[in-house]
């Protein structure tokens, strides 16, 4: 009996200790609550969120993070649809991501080219307009004087073209008007139809700029070379044109004129790269009056004191014209062009330039050194590499 109530003392007793050790250390950790914000001191509290705004400055300075765009984070499954893919892909695109805006908005650059073309020189035109193309980076706007014969067969011509070729141009077909003087006496100028470049600035009021060239000139490199000396013009240029020829001492107009001209050897109004813009708002200095005309209002009265004594027609107007306003021409296409300087049939063909010609400006009446012995322009007439039709 006593050793039964002696267990069960001490059974009673190690239960009370076991309850008494659990307790104790219940009692030393108490649960933990949730702070309560601090309403009782609103500038501790303003405080410590600027602190808090301030480390989270810091870290997104070191993780390189704009601050303005929150930090978002994306949960991506292991297994994701390829259709998802291309779904977010698009999505992306549709909101600009990683374009400028720059390239959306701005207006391609378009090169304005002019060409007058008179009786048989339907072929010979559409050759240049093909070596213009072959080349160009830019698109390119034809301005096309022709006769009223020739217009359905440059359009006929034109069309025949492959899509990835016409996409690359455009072009408006003009006739042949002159707005000052008697059409027929223009018209008869030195060639055919060649006054008509005189009147540009005249008929072509809505373009800033424009190359022009004649019939019988082949492109050999982009026109955008040409076209970037606009972008050096100073405050008073408004042409740019090439030397009649390169020695003086046996230039034609050094030797033979009876007129005023520009310089020591003349220029060549074969190629002309013009501001019309500045043309049409600039009065020219003459020998007539001594106020300045403006350029239509100059044309027919220079024409009528000199046409006894030109032999070039319309480029000896241009040559006294920039007699007398020197300031406004700049020689940059001396470098850039090649002609054929040949008073004789039977001199050899020389072509001379110090850098990789633009273009080339060849003599095109019939039996020319050009027409006899290079054969350039059935180079660029064919273009069988391009499956253009033959013309």
């Amino acid at each position: 009996m006593r050793i039964h109530c002696k267990i069960v003392i001490a059974v009673c007793f190690g239960v009370f200790l076991l309850l008494y050790f659990f307790v104790g250390n219940a009692a030393d950790d108490p649960p933990l609550k949730e702070v309560e914000e601090d309403n009782y001191f609103p500038k501790f509290s303003g405080l410590r969120n600027n602190v808090a705004s301030k480390l989270t400055k810091k870290t997104l300075d070191e993780l390189h993070i704009p601050h303005k765009q929150p930090l978002t984070y994306r949960k991506v499954s292991k297994v994701s649809s390829r259709g998802n893919v291309i779904a977010k892909s698009r999505q992306r695109s549709d909101m600009g991501v990683g374009r400028p805006a720059s390239k959306r908005t701005r207006a391609e650059e378009v090169m304005h080219l002019a060409v007058v073309a008179c009786g048989n020189r339907l072929d010979e035109t559409l050759t240049m307009v093909k070596s213009a193309l072959l080349f160009s980076i830019k698109s390119i706007k034809f301005h096309i004087f022709a006769e009223d014969p020739l217009t359905s067969q440059f359009e006929k011509g034109l069309s025949q073209w492959p899509h990835a070729i016409t996409n690359k141009f455009q072009y408006s077909i003009y006739p042949i008007t002159f707005s000052v003087g008697n059409a027929e006496e223009w018209k008869k100028l030195f060639k055919p139809c060649a006054a008509q470049r005189l009147f540009l600035p005249v008929i072509l009021k809505d373009v800033d700029s424009l190359l022009y060239v004649d019939t019988d000139v082949l492109f050999l490199r982009p026109m955008d070379d040409m076209w970037s000396f606009l972008k050096a013009f100073n405050t008073t240029q408004l042409a740019a044109m090439a030397p009649e020829h390169e020695i003086p001492k046996i230039g034609w107009y050094s030797r033979f004129a009876r007129h005023p001209f520009y310089g020591v050897t003349g220029v060549n109004s074969g190629v002309m790269l013009m501001n019309l813009t500045r043309i049409r708002s600039t009065l020219f200095k003459n020998s007539m009056i001594t106020s300045g005309l403006s350029w239509e209002d100059l044309l027919h009265p220079l024409y009528q004191k000199y046409k006894n004594h030109i032999t070039w027609g319309d480029q000896d107007l241009l040559n006294i014209i920039f007699h007398y306003n020197s300031g406004t021409l700049v020689l940059p296409l001396s470098s850039t062009t090649t002609q054929v300087h040949s008073s004789s049939l039977s001199l050899p063909l020389q072509l001379r330039h110090t850098l990789p010609p633009s273009l080339f400006h060849y003599k095109s009446w019939p039996g020319s050194p050009i027409a006899m012995d290079l054969r350039l322009t059935s180079v660029f007439n064919n273009a069988s590499f391009l499956q253009w039709p033959k013309m």
